[in-house]
């Protein structure tokens, strides 16, 4: 089961500042969390995120116990990155007394979750997971997903934002709601109109139905 977790604010540690960390790191940092990465090494695209201030950098070499009792480790979030399984053990161990949720990155089995690919067009996040055993096949997937989705796909998400926030205010029932909601989805004028980027004038169609439908409520 996949479940789409909101990061925004949420503190994550990453152990490790290699390649794959660094991955990890412009994930999380896409969905709004706050990253903090240690690691006796940094990539250059780390050293500049933490110049920048949108990371933290924090320099030690990494023991294999005790790491995450030092206050300034605390996280609601840990990805282990690195390449020595008893560390990584260590790590999930320690972790687990804390009740803090983990991901060792090449070791889906004494993880807490996984990260999956995430394929990413406009405001869409649709993962993609292969339970960790094939991340190569899992990004292949990704990028077919990607192709798939279209700029009309993304300006209809905006448009359906703008749809329910005004359909709360002027239809009280969530069904009749759902229905007039998939029916502007569905509208082939609204669907011109995003074809010629004429997006005012879709909100304004847009409005004059959910009011029209509610005068008739």
């Amino acid at each position: 089961m996949l479940i789409d977790i909101i990061l925004e604010g949420q503190h994550v540690l990453v152990i490790g500042g290699g390649k794959i960390g660094e991955r990890k790191v412009l994930q999380f940092l896409d969905a709004g969390a706050k990253v903090t990465v240690v690691s006796q090494e940094f990539t250059l695209n780390l050293i500049n995120l933490g110049l920048e201030k949108r990371i933290k950098l924090i320099k030690k070499i990494i023991k294999n116990d005790g790491l995450l009792s030092e206050s300034k480790f605390r996280s609601d979030i840990i990805i282990v990155a690195l390449n020595n399984k008893d560390f990584n053990n260590k790590i999930v161990e320690e972790a687990k007394t804390l009740g803090v949720l983990t991901c060792v990155v090449d070791n889906p089995s004494i993880s807490d979750f996984a990260m999956p690919a995430i394929a990413k067009v406009g405001d869409f996040r649709i993962a993609v997971s292969t339970k960790g055993k094939s991340p190569a096949m899992a990004g292949i997937i990704r990028r077919r997903v990607e192709k798939m989705i279209t700029i009309n796909d993304v300006r209809q998400v905006e448009l359906q934002n703008y749809a329910r926030e005004l359909a709360k205010k002027y239809i009280i029932s969530t069904s009749e709601r759902k229905r007039v909601l998939l029916g502007i989805i569905n509208n082939s004028k609204i669907r011109i109109l995003l074809d010629n980027n004429k997006i005012n004038e879709a909100r304004d169609l847009v409005k004059e139905i959910i009011i029209q439908k509610e005068k008739r409520i």
